[in-house]
């Protein structure tokens, strides 16, 4: 039994973006879903839930009237599925403001009051990226090569994709 308020199946598919190297592996949400969601509000509407029974979260992404929600090579080894194959999916809507900051970038950003200021300016995608830039990594010299990675691009030393600035 599920308590998530959408649900739908789906096929994993593909969305090409006009380039082989840029070829996503995405569910598109049912047309029919787009008018039971905030997404006048919201277009990149956050989401949490499950695929094919495994936890989800990310966003729904909006391309040419459409959305998709996007899926790694890991989540679909996890799920053990691929293009072509068929999912439940099942989700709630998401807290739109929430942020999932790593405890280590939490705890380097206490001891800098100037950086964690820099921080809370930045618009919450910009805060989701650079979170993501940290609790990506799987060690703890990279975890501290990210956090400072990401004090750079707060100060104005390097770019948002972390490219220093000359």
């Amino acid at each position: 039994m599920s308590f998530y308020p959408h649900s739908f199946e789906a096929e994993i598919t593909t969305h090409d973006v006009g380039s082989a190297r840029y070829l996503y592996t995405v569910i598109w949400l049912p047309e029919e879903m787009k008018a039971a969601l905030p997404f006048a509000d919201h277009p990149r509407l956050r989401i949490e839930g499950e695929i094919a029974g495994a936890p989800y979260s990310g966003s729904c992404t909006p391309v040419r009237g459409r959305h998709y929600l996007l899926l790694s090579q890991k989540f679909l080894d996890a799920i053990s599925a691929q293009r072509g194959d068929w999912v439940d999916v099942r989700f709630a809507i998401a807290d739109q403001d929430a942020v999932d900051v790593p405890v280590p970038l939490l705890h380097a950003m206490q001891e800098e009051p100037e950086i964690h200021a820099l921080w809370d300016a930045l618009t919450l995608g910009k805060q989701r990226g650079l979170a993501y830039m940290v609790a990506s990594a799987k060690t703890a010299p990279t975890i501290a090569k990210r956090i400072e990675r990401v004090f750079d691009i707060l100060t104005g030393k390097r770019d948002m994709r972390g490219k220093p600035l000359s």
